[in-house]
């Protein structure tokens, strides 16, 4: 910031006057040249304006010498600074309360603070009260960003039998970027896996596996594994053989989820075609 004097002449130590050259000008723009004014008034003049605007700390490309555009440069910083801190409030992208620096790729997700899903029987998908069906496997059928290295849930059908009929021959739970597995086959089998280690589990055993991850084999046979992260987010996963399949049951609170579940639990919603406004179309 300068103030353009009337006379650079009248003093020695002061910057030099409009439109003369500063060699050998010992006052504060010592080195630049000054814009010609056209007259004797005296002119404040907006650091963003100046030759050097382009070094501001708001970055480059604001404040080229002569340009407009630095007169924004400071506004335009303000409005990113404000956008990112909107986008991290309102839960999109990686700087979300939950899933903070994971952002893996597991599709749209949306934050649940309660939620209920299951794949039972032949099997029959549910998810916090809408019910429906699918013969086919999942290998996305619930997933979450809300845990550090992830949560997926996938299941794997029988071949069809006479009739077109399949049930859930294995669930897998996959957590620390697939380096866990737990699953249950449709024979009552579990298997865990933890970073290339398999893990035994017993019928009344609790395996702690870390990282708010735990594994427990209930006497009734079923596999209950619990998910936490830390920051109140929590998912209950339930595999239990039954029948010619293992059904899956969850319960979720305070977190992000996608999947399958989630997305025939909304679905998308038909555009209605457009009505022509011309006779006889």
């Amino acid at each position: 910031m300068y103030v353009q004097p009337l006379d650079g002449s009248a003093n020695p130590n002061s910057v030099a006057a409009p439109g003369e050259s500063t060699e050998g000008a010992t006052g504060l723009l010592q080195g630049t040249s000054l814009p010609v004014a056209g007259d004797d008034i005296s002119r404040f003049v907006p650091p963003w304006l100046n030759e050097n605007a382009g070094d501001s700390p708001y970055g480059t490309g604001y404040g080229t010498s002569g340009s407009v555009l630095g007169l924004f440069g400071p506004l335009m910083a303000m409005l990113q600074q404000l956008m990112q801190m909107l986008q991290s409030m309102m839960g999109y992208g990686c700087n979300a309360p939950y899933g903070s620096g994971n952002c893996q790729s597991y599709g749209r997700e949306r934050h649940f603070q309660n939620a209920t899903g299951s794949s039972d029987g032949d099997p029959h998908l549910s998810f916090n009260g809408a019910r429906w069906d699918s013969m086919a496997s999942q290998p996305n059928l619930l997933n979450s960003n809300s845990f550090p290295g992830g949560f997926q849930i996938s299941t794997q059908t029988t071949p069809p039998n006479g009739k077109g009929v399949t049930w859930n021959q294995s669930a897998t739970i996959a957590l620390n970027n697939g380096a866990t597995t737990i699953a249950m086959s449709n024979q009552g089998v579990p298997s865990i896996t933890s970073f290339g280690q398999s893990i035994s589990i017993a019928r009344g055993q609790t395996v702690q596996l870390g990282d708010g991850e735990s594994v427990s084999y209930q006497e009734n046979g079923a596999l209950r594994i619990c998910d936490e992260n830390g920051s109140g987010g929590r998912i209950d996963t339930t595999l239990t053989p039954q029948g010619n399949g293992v059904n899956v049951d969850v319960t979720a609170h305070d977190v992000d989820l996608g999947g399958a579940l989630v997305k025939g639990f909304m679905p998308p919603i038909s555009t209605p075609e457009p009505v022509s406004t011309y006779p006889g179309m």
